[in-house]
């Protein structure tokens, strides 16, 4: 029996609106991978849902918790004190008694504290036409009590957004309700810290010795002296304390302006379009200075190891980034989506310190300013720089005593892998970026190198240079290179004989990482198991240090030997079958941000499974040519983002931060 299609869409009409009546809803991060999160987070905006990634908005948090100390810890963890209101069933379970007596709430005189209640905000009691049953009077919230309403916050279990979702209407939270709490301010810390410090002291004392007992041997430290010498240098334990922002207000008079003045908004605003793959992001958008302090403000999430504030600010950047027009007032940036009040809030900050040409200072913000002036935050920002270095090792680095690159070398060179050696060793030279006429040049090396390891076929071997470069910067990080042939016997263990052929001519200083993924699986797409994300790119590569072995020997000096002058530069050459080049181009051609959003796209809109080695149907696992027809790599890249509903926009466009 075929399905009516005006009752499904009536259904699903129906059903986008579940969550709109709720407050702002957080997820909790705890125990959910960043896959779970992900998905969490799309049903909820699905069925109309108010995702929000500030604790502090929310009225609602939903996550993996159930018991009422865990709700309240979380909170508390994430900068939002609490005190709890009426207890949950969570508590009583563990033996927490209700209160005997609820206040009257009609003899608040001003000098008692809020009275402990639970005010109802659903909808279920309006009658249809939306007059309330009754009189209408004593619904009345004063402005007291709509100031309550906004400092509560209810912890509930996941499972009543999925019983919400399967009913079609939102459930009541009684049977979930985790932890109700009021929000406070936080108490003074110094004797928390203090607690916190003498706690630290006790477990590396036990360790010490429990290590001593094992006859392990201990970490290498830095001898007394060399502390005592460096200590002048070292930085506080923590960031130093910033100046708050001024939070933007707007009068009714700016306000009527704002509705005259503004520009006409893009459809991709008006229809609140969130992925950024379904936008055009030029390389230099009108609002480049205000993106360049959340990209800093990101990084800063990235090296506090806050993976949920890197997501918040990259998609809010690829929003800002999207913007045709030149931002004037802050009610532009609430009207973006995936910006919120915070990034308004920011954008105030950074006109007020002379952004938008508004004096002649350059706007900055101090949320931003951080990453230079704050001692700590400068030494994990130059130890994540080193090629093979993450956030969290460059926090393990901090945390040895080191606060620089000769400190490592000196304490520390042993402990390194090999790849972290040679991104301390090259490290001011990674940081060059790369001209466009050298990344060509370099391209031209290596395609010149695989023709000589397959000379019969060597006319057909295709070159694209991608990454940074097919974007339209003048200047890259790294070289990308992608190789293919329409025949799949060129292409199998190319990259083996291509890096062995360069070695020999000494192109190659260097080879980090070689990985015959693709040839191992017979060039095949990836394998549908789940949603790994981390498997995101699976075909031939190899990462290298590239160095131009030719040097004029009588202009480098009798001093330097003979020494090769030329710089070295990280070189990444990847090798595609011809019947899925369009997707390795597509994969190595976006932005972080654009390439995973357009994998959400692929999932949610086509329940397709995207990476650079092909796609596959994610009901069936069977794979999906979406190429089929194209005669040129540029008319097969074109054909699978149509086929993924994206539509076609140049690398030029995909430069979403």
């Amino acid at each position: 029996m075929i399905a009516d299609p005006s009752s499904s869409l009536k259904d699903k009409t129906e059903n986008v609106s579940i969550f709109s009546s709720q407050p702002p809803i957080f997820i909790l991060p705890t125990h959910l991978s960043l896959e779970e999160l992900d998905e969490i987070e799309g049903r909820l905006i699905d069925y109309g849902g108010r995702l929000t990634y500030d604790i502090a908005e929310a009225g609602l948090v939903l996550g993996k918790v159930g018991r009422a100390k865990r709700a309240a810890l979380e909170l508390r963890t994430r900068g939002t004190w609490t005190e709890e209101l009426i207890p949950s069933s969570a508590s009583k379970s563990i033996g927490v008694e209700p209160p005997s007596k609820r206040r009257r709430t009609d003899q608040y005189d001003g000098t008692q504290d809020v009275p402990v209640e639970i005010i109802d905000l659903s909808t279920e009691s309006e009658e249809e036409d939306g007059a309330t049953n009754g009189d209408s009077s004593k619904h009345l919230i004063p402005e007291r009590k709509v100031e309550e309403i906004k400092n509560l916050v209810t912890v509930l279990k996941l499972e009543w957004m999925d019983t919400s979702i399967k009913s079609g209407k939102c459930v009541s939270q009684d049977p979930f309700v985790v932890y109700r709490g009021r929000k406070i301010p936080s108490p003074p810390t110094t004797g928390i810290e203090n607690k916190q410090n003498l706690l630290a002291q006790k477990s590396n004392q036990i360790i010490e010795r429990a290590k001593q007992d094992a006859g392990l041997q201990t970490p290498r430290t830095p001898p007394p002296d060399y502390i005592h010498a460096r200590r002048s240098k070292e930085p506080p334990e923590g960031p130093s304390p910033r100046p708050r922002p001024t939070l933007y207000r707007q009068t009714t008079s700016e306000h009527e302006k704002d509705e005259n003045d503004a520009p006409p908004q893009p459809d991709w605003v008006r229809n609140q379009v969130v992925f950024a793959c379904l936008r055009s992001a030029p390389l230099h958008p009108p609002n480049e200075d205000f993106i360049s302090q959340l990209v800093k403000i990101r990084r800063i999430r990235e090296l506090t190891l806050d993976e949920i504030g890197v997501r918040a600010y990259s998609t809010s950047i690829a929003s800002v980034a999207s913007y045709p027009h030149r931002l004037q007032r802050p009610s532009e940036i609430l009207a973006l989506p995936g910006c919120n009040a915070k990034i308004a809030d920011l954008f105030a900050e950074f006109q007020q310190h002379g952004g938008c040409g508004h004096t002649d200072d350059d706007g900055n913000v101090a949320a931003a300013d951080a990453l230079e002036t704050d001692p700590m935050l400068r030494v994990l920002n130059l130890f994540y720089g080193i090629w093979g270095v993450g956030a969290k090792t460059a926090r393990e680095f901090y945390q040895r005593g080191w606060r620089d690159l000769d400190d490592i070398v000196e304490h520390g060179w042993n402990t390194l892998s090999r790849v972290q050696q040679i991104g301390v060793k090259f490290y001011e030279e990674f940081q060059e970026g790369i001209p466009r006429d050298e990344s060509e040049g370099i391209a031209n090396v290596v395609r010149e190198h695989a023709g000589r390891v397959r000379p019969e076929d060597k006319n057909g071997i295709e070159c694209v240079i991608v990454g940074g470069y097919r974007r339209g910067k003048e200047l890259s990080g790294d070289v990308d290179i992608v190789l293919s042939h329409r025949d799949d016997a060129v292409t199998r263990n190319l990259i083996v004989d291509i890096v062995a052929s360069l070695e020999a001519e000494r192109y190659i200083t260097h080879t980090l990482s070689l990985h015959l993924t693709s040839s191992l699986r017979e060039q095949q797409t990836l394998p549908f198991h789940g949603d790994d994300t981390r498997k995101f790119d699976t075909l031939d590569k190899a990462l290298v240090v590239w160095q131009d072995p030719h040097f004029d020997a009588t202009a480098v000096g009798d001093d330097s030997r003979g020494k090769n002058p030329n710089i070295h530069r990280r070189v990444d050459i990847i090798i595609s079958p011809w019947r899925t080049v369009g997707c390795a181009i597509l994969g190595w051609s976006g932005d972080t941000t654009f390439q995973r959003d357009l994998r959400r796209h692929a999932k949610k809109a086509r329940s397709l499974k995207f990476d650079s080695s092909g796609i596959r149907d994610r009901g069936t696992g069977r794979q999906v040519d979406l190429e089929h027809g194209g005669e040129t790599w540029e008319e097969r890249e074109r054909l699978v983002m149509e086929g993924l509903g994206i539509g076609w926009r140049p690398p030029e466009e995909r430069c979403s931060r």
